[in-house]
């Protein structure tokens, strides 16, 4: 049951990623950049506002330095001067602790492994979960390098770990032996995502910022309960709560991994970044937007018109509805009186994404649980 809800999650921002390339403009496409330089700019994009300009000036040695062995070597020599060098750049420092806090995860689940001897699915699970793990640390450090991201990111994935390690106290006995109720695992994994998207957006201005704040909320969020759980597996070992009847020494120490790889690494990070996801762009279109007052505003002598040679108004003078409409331009004039007459359009459109996404999560609910009650 925990497989098919984030393969959903991952089909929905999959349609709306499509959505939006279709809505690109097909005009002005380029090649595709090469790897060394995607390298060269993520590394770049670590930089603090100190080191700008030389991580402006290893882009433009790059596009000097020919032949892929010596651009791959010239583009990572750059990357390990960026994060090894001071002074670092917030982004450089997420990348640290995500990727500390991967590779402290990964350790940890080696080691359980080797010192148990676990058994061939077993560590199928292992593969699965290094691969996750590498990928959260690698997302969360590009989406660390936008502006207003990082911080309330972390914030939202403290908030995150804190919510699914309480009903456990805290503890590693509590984190492994509490079982919570199925609506209430379903409520965190549906409220909180929507709570961070929200507040993503209304923090960040804008529906991408949103989208951006509650997905490293989530890979932030996923690692840090994930290493939790892996350190209370290898504290407690073969002691702790017991496990499922004729499961015992290294069964039971396969089976907690794996619940941890599933649930912390794959159902709480994807379903989190999806939701979240859908919060940020309703929120965005639910709050209230600025209308455009261009023919309000008062025209004086010292207004810049622009273009063209329009004879100065005087100040205080009131302006004909066709000056107006000939000083904003035939294309601000079609805006103004669509603005007029396309509201109900635009509210529908407003109360549709809110509407989908409530049908979804409620097909949701009712597929699990024509699931449990099999």
């Amino acid at each position: 049951m925990p497989f098919f809800i984030p393969l959903i999650c991952l089909m929905a921002i999959g349609m709306a990623l499509w959505r939006r390339s279709l809505q690109a403009a097909p005009g002005g496409q380029e090649a595709p950049d090469d790897l060394p330089l995607q390298l060269l700019r993520w590394a770049a994009g670590l930089l603090s506002a100190r080191r700008e300009e030389w991580g402006r000036a290893m882009l433009g040695e790059l596009g000097h330095v020919d032949g892929r062995a010596r651009r791959w070597r010239f583009a990572v020599g750059c990357a390990g001067a960026a994060l090894l060098l001071p002074p670092w750049g917030r982004a450089a420092a997420v990348a640290w602790a995500t990727g500390a806090i991967a590779a402290g995860a990964a350790g940890l689940y080696a080691f359980v492994g080797a010192r148990y001897g676990l058994q061939a699915g077993d560590w199928a699970y292992a593969a699965v979960a290094l691969v996750l793990l590498a990928g959260y640390a690698v997302a969360a450090s590009v989406l660390a390098r936008q502006p207003g991201i990082a911080l309330p990111g972390l914030l939202g994935g403290l908030v995150l770990a804190v919510v699914w390690l309480a009903p456990g106290q805290f503890t590693f006995y509590g984190f492994i032996a509490a079982v919570q109720p199925f609506w209430a695992v379903m409520g965190t994994l549906v409220v909180v995502p929507l709570l961070a998207g929200m507040a993503g957006t209304l923090h960040g201005g804008s529906a991408a910022a949103g989208r951006r704040i509650a997905r490293l909320a989530a890979f932030s969020g996923g690692l840090c309960v994930f290493l939790y759980g892996t350190l209370a597996v290898a504290v407690l070992g073969l002691g702790g709560p017991p496990g499922d009847p004729g499961c015992a020494g290294s069964c039971n120490i396969g089976d907690r991994l794996g619940n941890n790889t599933i649930f912390y690494l794959w159902l709480l990070p994807l379903t989190t970044a999806a939701i979240g996801w859908a919060a940020a762009s309703a929120t965005a279109r639910i709050r209230p937007r600025p209308a455009a007052g261009i023919a309000a505003a008062p025209v004086t002598a010292g207004s810049g018109l622009g273009e063209g040679n329009r004879d100065p108004v005087a100040p205080g003078t009131a302006l004909p509805e066709a000056a107006a409409a000939e000083m904003t331009g035939p294309e601000d004039a079609s805006r103004q009186e669509s603005g007029r007459t396309g509201g109900a359009r635009d509210w529908r459109r407003t109360a549709y994404l809110p509407l989908a996404c409530a049908v979804v999560v409620a097909a949701l609910f009712l597929l699990a649980l024509g699931m449990l009650a099999r």
